[in-house]
């Protein structure tokens, strides 16, 4: 992992944020966190650690819906095709 000033890890998180940018969100969520030189870049990481938190958090919320749905189109599909009613062999 590569060692980074605290205005570099605060300035590439702060664009993965605006980018919404999965990947390098999660990547930066693995990596050490650098020690700060000021008071006011320690709360700043903190806001931005909690920004990040909650687009992961609303990104594992939308696929949860997404995964409930399909396991619905699922369960309805195979009970449509256990129940059908019609035999179409010739």
């Amino acid at each position: 992992m590569e060692r980074r000033n605290s205005k570099e890890w605060i300035n590439s998180l702060k664009i993965a944020i605006i980018n919404n940018d999965l990947h390098k969100i999660e990547e930066y969520s693995k990596r050490e966190i650098p020690s700060f030189e000021s008071i006011e870049e320690a709360k700043e990481a903190l806001k931005l650690v909690n920004q990040a938190t909650n687009i992961l958090e609303t990104q594992q919320y939308k696929i949860s819906q997404q995964l409930r749905a399909l396991k619905q189109n699922k369960q309805y599909t195979q009970s449509y095709k256990n129940n059908s009613t019609f035999n179409f062999q010739a």
